[in-house]
């Protein structure tokens, strides 16, 4: 098991994410949101994903098919994690958020995810 961490900007968000093999695989989204904030995925299921400071701190912003939810700190305004639209089930982490983002960026492949054209977006 790989155990990390991460923040937010000014630390008040803090959580850890334990998966049983190295993180090997970021999504970076075309949406609209996850441009202009520059996220990088890292999908993680609701069991390996623990809060462990300021919980009451994120604030939930949704948008368009309203399917997706975007938590961010309501202190320094930083996007820390969601529930996507194509898998609700899960949670996705910003990766640029984890204590050692460089290391893993370094390393881990990075998929495209076409999320400009999502087809829960189809009406």
């Amino acid at each position: 098991m790989r155990k990390y961490t991460g923040s937010c900007h000014c630390d008040t968000v803090r959580f850890e994410i334990i998966k049983p093999s190295p993180i090997g695989r970021l999504t970076d989204c075309n949406c609209s949101i996850c441009t202009k904030k520059g996220i990088l995925h890292c999908p993680t299921e609701d069991e390996e994903l623990t809060l462990l400071a300021g919980a009451d701190a994120l604030v939930l912003y949704q948008f368009g098919s309203g399917l997706a939810e975007h938590r961010f700190c309501c202190r320094c305004g930083i996007h820390v994690l969601g529930r996507p639209r194509s898998h609700p089930e899960r949670h996705t982490v910003n990766a640029r958020c984890l204590d050692d983002f460089e290391a893993i960026a370094a390393t881990a492949q990075i998929l495209p995810f076409d999320g400009r054209h999502h087809p829960k977006d189809r009406g």
